[in-house]
Parts: C-alpha cells; structure tokens; sequence
C-alpha cells in the first residue's frame, strides 16, 4: 500500500474525531451540560489528535506527526481514565457518572476508547507508510481540503466555548470560578 491511498483514512480519521467533538457540542448546547474541567482537557486532546493529523494533511506523513498524536492520545487517555475512576464507585445517594450517557456509556468512557483508538490507528499508520512524504510530492485532494477546514472549524468552535465558559483563568466546575 502507497501512502498515496492512506491520505483519505487520515482524513477519515479527523472527520471521525471532528464529528465526536460536535456531539459534544450537542450535549452541551442542546442538553444544557456543561463540561466539568477534565472533559475540557478531553476535547483539548481530540483538538490535539486532529493538529498532528492536520499535519500529514498538509506536510505529508511523518513520524513526528503521529509521535504528536500519541503523545497527546496518551495524556488526555490518561484524563478520561481519571474521570472514569472518579465514578466507579460514587458516594452512595449521589448518581452515577457525569452527564448523560451515550449508547449506556459516558462521553469520557467513549473518550478512552477515542484516544486508545488514536494510539492504535497511529501505530498501523506507522507500519502502513513507506518513507515519509515531503509537502512538494503533493496537494490535498477536495475531500482532505474540506475535512481539514471543516476540522479547523469545530476546533475553533471548542476553543472559543471554553473561553467564553472559563474565561482566561482556570475553569471550575460549574461554569467561571468566583
């Protein structure tokens, strides 16, 4: 397999973390939850997976691209893991999890499948490409143009709803901090 047919699964890979960031949005705004502060250091990792395969977009596969989205899969795995621990065993009368749950699971529960997936996607992609490309050999296609710049669009859209729900300091858990 060429690297020329594994650039529409990278894009295939942005538009499926993409697509989780505005379900997001859905339980956000339509379901009024707002996103505790570990949730945000979530979809700052899905922002994170998305920048290193922006990357081989535009400048070709490398292996520091991917090293990125390891890197960054690794950390916030590590925040959803975090978050499922809090709730394996709640205090007793308080409810389980945080927020509603999604197919019988919670949005940080699908979070470390995410970021499990993206360590594991990584690591084929690393084993499916031949040489690392330079950004001369090649131009995006319509589809990858359009699945980066709609990417760039739902990333845009999370950083400026964690400014406008925390402000510049930190972000507390029910909303600005007093």
């Amino acid at each position: 397999m060429d690297n020329r047919s594994l650039y529409p699964l990278n894009s295939g890979c942005m538009l499926i973390v993409a697509s989780i960031l505005l379900g997001a949005f859905y339980f956000e705004y339509a379901l009024h939850e707002n996103p505790c502060p570990l949730c945000l250091l979530q979809r700052m990792g899905m922002l994170g997976v998305i920048l290193g395969l922006s990357l081989n977009t535009y400048f070709g596969f490398s292996k520091k691209h991917f090293a990125l989205v390891i890197m960054v899969a690794v950390c916030a795995g590590g925040c959803s893991a975090r978050q499922i621990l809090l709730h394996v065993c709640p205090t007793p009368g308080e409810p389980t999890g945080y927020g509603t749950p999604f197919m019988g699971m919670h949005l940080y529960s699908w979070g470390l499948l995410i970021f499990t997936a993206s360590i594991l996607g990584s690591a084929l992609f690393l084993l499916c490409i031949k040489d690392e490309d330079s950004p001369a050999e090649r131009s995006p296609s319509w589809f990858e143009k359009s699945v980066f710049y709609l990417s760039a669009a739902i990333c845009l859209g999370n950083v400026l709803g964690a400014f406008f729900e925390c402000g510049l300091g930190p972000c507390c858990e029910n909303g600005p901090c007093p």
